[in-house]
């Protein structure tokens, strides 16, 4: 199975950059730079968990000859 490639980079890639980036508001919004409301908070948390749960799997399927680019 192929990963799929966006603006010459592969899926994973941009997930991990999404990922980070949603990390990043979600500390902001806990030590209150951002503000965030507990309910966005939460959202974050399921919305992060679930992108690391495909990055991860994505990198694992490539390290191991699941999924090639």
């Amino acid at each position: 199975m192929k990963i799929p490639i966006i603006l010459r980079q592969p899926l994973h890639l941009w997930l991990g950059i999404l990922l980070f980036i949603i990390i990043v508001v979600q500390i902001a919004g806990a030590i209150k730079i951002l503000p965030i409301s507990f309910r966005w908070h939460r959202i974050l948390g399921y919305v992060i968990l679930a992108l690391a749960i495909l990055h991860g799997a994505l990198a694992a399927g490539l390290n191991w000859g699941i999924f090639t680019l």
